[in-house]
């Protein structure tokens, strides 16, 4: 619980900073465009598909390839920090979620009064699910790497179709290589899929982040 607390209070305050300027950007951008050009894509949409999963990806690798050694170099187990942090991890995703969701909210009634065109934009689930599993993933891609050191590589075409399920129903996440069709082969069931990647991902972490080597960096 202590670390929880402490994640929410430094790793979760720096979010909420860089959601609202994040915010902030989204909603001046398309007024600086409407200045030279009609308005046709969502802001707010390309900061939610693209930028957010990218982001939460990085704070998964934060938490294990940084955090983790440091908590353990003042006395925690591996155990018990993998506990906060995977708490933590589920918490600012929800709440990044919910971020997401009154963004359009809030945009969609800018956008209406403006009269600009929009693309769509998924279900607060979808975003939820995409954004447990970026997280989750970069958290398992980082203590692969500091566990296996080059071998980590080998975590990557795991991480991948992990990280591609998730965005099928994302409008604005842009298409899959390969497999363009991965939608309709998935059907509703994708929800199914992004929960049985997040399973996947996070079992990864722990049983690579248990036995993971510390080094503390000066």
């Amino acid at each position: 619980m202590k670390i929880f607390r402490h994640l929410t209070t430094t790793v979760g305050l720096f979010c909420v900073l860089i959601a609202a300027g994040a915010f902030a950007l989204a909603i001046v951008t398309p007024f600086a465009v409407d200045a030279f050009t009609r308005v046709e894509l969502s802001s707010w949409n390309v900061v939610a598909s693209q930028i957010a999963r990218w982001f939460l990806f990085w704070v998964g690798i934060y938490l294990i390839h940084n955090l983790l050694p440091i908590a353990v170099a003042h006395g925690r187990t591996r155990r018990e920090f993998l506990a906060g942090a995977s708490a933590f991890a589920f918490v600012l995703v929800l709440v990044m979620a919910l971020v997401s969701w009154l963004g359009f909210l809030v945009e969609g009634g800018i956008y209406s009064a403006m009269e600009w065109a929009s693309d769509g934009h998924a279900s607060p689930v979808a975003y939820f699910l995409m954004f447990l599993v970026w997280c989750v993933t970069g958290m398992f891609c980082a203590a692969a790497f500091d566990r296996f050191g080059a071998g980590g590589v080998f975590s990557i075409p795991i991480a991948l179709p992990l990280l591609a399920v998730t965005t099928v129903e994302i409008p604005g996440s842009g298409n899959l290589p390969f497999i363009p069709d991965l939608p309709s082969l998935l059907g509703a069931g994708w929800h199914l899929v992004s929960v049985a990647a997040f399973l996947v991902a996070l079992a990864g972490t722990w049983a690579i982040a248990r036995t993971m080597p510390v080094r503390v960096r000066t």
